[in-house]
């Protein structure tokens, strides 16, 4: 990949949730000032970020560059995007609404620029095809991810298809136990370490099982056939789960349209719900 801003964002972005706390340390300190680092040495970055030099070396090779040396390469370009901020900066506890809110705007955007990046097209185009041929699809998270899978329940459901979705352990256990070949299961969950999560598609026997997470290398995208990452930090006001629901959602309504393209029933189905629910608005309002 060519040494751009938006290069090591998304590369930053996605190994944070498993770097080890040394790591974690250089890390922060590329996020508070990118361009800056870029003109320091190995030394002088291992300093500043209180760690040592060999941790900085495996953040960059973690980050896939050869070594520091190409990583600075890569940081120096963040200058190149003049008025854009690379990392947004944390919300800090004196912050007043209005900088909350612009900085949560840049959080956002953050992490969906992030995703647009690390979702892999040939994977959603697969998970498409899945979904636009499945029987039955059922959707699985717990806690912010499940708001997630009740969004696009929501939305698949409204142009015909059979779809519900799971939002607690028991019920996602069960639900998913009962899917048979031609079904698809689609899990949400930020870590891709939620038990319930992974269990409820271990459970899904030869249903198709999608997991859309940050862990690349998570237990849920190990037990997936396919595997749609999301981008999403946390900061010491949000975790880490509730900063990805925007990605996720991002990546939910990019699924949501490919189905759409693919089902010609689908246009007229979403009319028809679209006008039932007009018909009662206006005899409400009468």
């Amino acid at each position: 990949m060519s040494a751009t801003a938006d290069d090591v964002r998304t590369r930053l972005l996605a190994a944070i949730p498993r770097l080890p706390p040394s790591g974690l340390k250089v890390a922060r300190v590329i996020q508070q000032d990118p361009s800056g680092v870029a003109q320091l040495t190995v030394h002088q970055l291992a300093q500043r970020s209180a760690t040592s030099t060999s941790a900085v070396v495996r953040l960059a090779k973690t980050l896939g560059y050869d070594g520091y040396p190409q990583l600075r390469l890569a940081l120096a370009a963040t200058g190149t995007d003049a008025g854009t901020p690379v990392f947004a900066t944390d919300i800090a506890a004196d912050d007043e609404l209005s900088k909350v809110l612009h900085k949560l705007t840049a959080f956002e955007t953050e992490g969906m620029l992030a995703t647009a990046e690390l979702a892999d097209p040939a994977s959603m185009q697969a998970v498409v095809e899945a979904l636009v041929g499945a029987r039955r699809v059922q959707l699985v998270g717990i806690g912010a991810s499940g708001l997630v899978a009740m969004d696009m329940a929501q939305k698949l459901t409204r142009i015909g298809m059979w779809c519900t979705a799971c939002t607690s352990e028991d019920d996602a256990l069960v639900q998913a136990s009962l899917l048979e070949p031609g079904d698809v299961i689609v899990a949400f969950s930020h870590s891709g370490e939620t038990a319930a999560v992974v269990e409820a598609v271990e459970h899904a026997g030869e249903a198709t099982a999608v997991a859309v997470t940050a862990g690349s290398r998570s237990k849920l995208a190990r037990a997936a056939r396919h595997t749609v990452l999301v981008a999403g930090r946390e900061d010491g006001f949000r975790s880490a789960a509730l900063a990805s629901r925007m990605s996720q959602l991002l990546v939910v309504d990019a699924l949501y349209v490919g189905v759409l393209q693919r089902i010609p029933s689908a246009h007229a189905a979403l009319h028809r719900t679209y006008d039932a629910v007009a018909d009662r608005r206006k005899k409400e309002v009468r």
